[in-house]
């Protein structure tokens, strides 16, 4: 099968962090293809390489010379004075090219039949109509209307565009010179659902190969064939065929037969132990020996102790090797334990009351008397636009700011687990084993151990060895991870959390997902996740240009 595009034996090192190792990459040429993983475990590093932007430490790159490779970064490059209509009319260049190297033929084999300029023509215009060429003006309305920034004139300077527009307009410049390969890394980014929607459907029909970096699962869902997992401990990558959720299902069948594998080694181990404990007092004799037979007796009971002690020494050994090198067990799911008074807590009972809330930043007036309610049992979802105010109220909420003027009552006895929108670790020059301990006792455990260490591992949060290392050698994801640990380690009540899937790989994400969903106390949360958004509220709380709309979706 013909390969687009093709990746062998990536490697790549930023001083002494690992970040791809021997990693393949195939992309057949229609293929689309997901890469997933934790914030900072090198999918963006993998995509530059691949887009020739960056060079491995070892290993080669290759595609055809006919075939254009297409780059969405996570930022717009912004050249002074560059207008709409610039970005437009680059990207469209190739076509444009194609177009006048079409009229020039034709006007050739106008003025003589010419066999080797019938060959090329019928090239090009195959690739001319291939790439969108024949409908280029109506694609340019469309993508541009689709991805919401057809109401910006061509003449407006890119600069002058908002980061949301020119993320908007990057994409739309790269759907518009329509590449044979697209590599993007986070195009979710900024869109809201109709945008969405238009471009899972124009990404399906794509002619080329498509190699994505999202967060987004439902994405995922929508217009993967196949799943590529970094891992950020091995810094490999992992191939799952099929959508998101054939991926879970997968990942659902490894973690069985993980399981099993454990608990198979485990049972081994105890037989190893008990044999070796209960082999030589096992065997004996059923009779007294005689006196004319001691001769014999002691020969065949050195005989009977030298097998024993080969049967100990067998079992010793393999005890031994199974030991230094055992199957970890799989990562335990997360679980968040109220510890408020059972019953004190009960259903309409009011967790957290606020009330005329203003909050200002210079003249601007992000919160204006909002006032809001949460009792013991909610499920609320804050939404907005950009800059409307959400994290500002959410650390109102959980004690971390005060208000420009208002009041906030919190149930008496209350412990409210607050999670911020990046993380901010207690103790930025600790390890990550000195920061969980730091954060649990900041939370208000009083007795805080040792062991507290292990939950990061036990929950698949971190890698044993990660845990004496500085948090400043650590990924932005990892960090995430410990904050995350932190939270769930301080048995919390409330639950007051700001993107809390951001930076996390996906199984961590179906993990806090689930705990979120068994957790008793309410919970307030600030989420571009459609799939958490879709699964999690029964309240949404609506934040525009300083007023708060609260809508029931248990009654709509």
């Amino acid at each position: 099968m013909r390969m687009a595009f093709s990746a062998q034996g990536i490697t790549k090192e930023y001083g002494h962090r690992s970040v791809l190792s021997r990693v393949n990459v195939g992309l057949t040429p229609d293929a689309k293809i997901a890469v997933i993983g934790a914030n900072g475990a090198g999918k963006s590093t993998l995509l530059r390489i691949l887009a020739g932007q960056e060079t491995p430490d070892e290993g080669t790159v290759s595609h055809s010379a006919d075939d254009e490779i297409g780059f969405l970064t996570q930022t717009l490059p912004v050249v002074a004075g560059e207008t709409i209509q610039d970005v437009i009319t680059s990207s469209v260049a190739g076509l444009k090219q194609l177009q006048q190297r079409m009229r020039e033929l034709e006007q050739r084999m106008a003025e003589s039949p010419d066999e080797e300029a019938l060959t090329e023509y019928g090239e090009v215009s195959a690739r001319f109509e291939q790439h969108g060429g024949y409908r280029i003006e109506a694609r340019t309305n469309e993508v541009l209307a689709s991805l919401g920034v057809a109401y910006l004139t061509q003449d407006r300077r890119v600069a002058e565009l908002s980061g949301g527009e020119q993320a908007r307009l990057a994409l739309a410049a790269l759907l518009l010179a329509a590449p044979d390969v697209l590599l993007l890394d986070e195009p979710t980014n900024d869109l809201d659902n109709r945008a969405l929607t238009w471009l899972e459907g124009y990404l399906r029909a794509y002619k080329g190969a498509v190699l994505l970096v999202t967060h987004d699962r439902d994405f995922i869902d929508a217009v993967a064939s196949a799943i590529l997992e970094l891992d950020g401990h091995s810094h490999e990558l992992t191939r799952y065929e099929g959508n998101y959720g054939r991926y879970l299902e997968a990942k659902r069948a490894a973690r069985i037969k993980a399981q099993q594998a454990y608990d198979a080694q485990q049972a081994e181990i105890a037989e190893l132990r008990e044999k070796s404990a209960t082999t030589a007092r096992a065997v004996g004799f059923g009779r007294a020996a005689s006196d004319h037979d001691k001769r014999a007796d002691n020969f065949r009971r050195a005989n009977v102790d030298r097998a024993v002690s080969r049967n100990v020494r067998a079992a010793l050994e393999k005890l031994a090797r199974i030991e230094a090198s055992p199957i970890q067990p799989p990562p335990s799911p997360m679980r968040f334990r109220a510890t408020f008074a059972a019953g004190q807590l009960r259903r309409g009972t009011v967790a957290i009351q606020a009330e005329g809330l203003l909050a200002q930043y210079g003249e601007r007036c992000i919160l204006d008397q909002v006032t809001c309610l949460v009792d013991a049992e909610d499920r609320v979802c804050l939404t907005g636009p950009n800059g409307s105010g959400k994290s500002t109220l959410l650390r109102i909420l959980a004690g971390r700011s005060k208000p420009d003027a208002g009041t906030v009552w919190v149930h008496p006895g209350i412990r409210i687990g607050y999670l911020p929108q990046e993380p901010k670790l207690p103790d930025p020059a600790g390890t990550a084993a000195t920061n969980i301990i730091t954060g649990l006792r900041q939370a208000g455990l009083k007795q805080v151990t040792d062991e507290a260490r292990g939950w990061l591992v036990r929950w698949g949060l971190l890698a044993r060895e990660d845990l004496t290392k500085r948090v400043s050698d650590l990924s932005v994801g990892q960090q995430r991870k410990i904050e995350l640990g932190i939270l769930v380690g301080s048995n919390p009540d409330t639950l007051i959390l700001d993107e809390p899937t951001n930076h996390l790989s996906f199984d961590v994400v179906e993990s806090l997902q689930d705990a979120l969903t068994e957790f008793q106390g309410p919970v307030i949360t600030v989420t571009h996740d459609r799939r958490l958004i879709r699964q999690f509220p029964r309240t949404l709380w609506t934040l525009h240009e300083g007023n708060m709309y609260i809508t029931d979706c248990a009654a709509a």
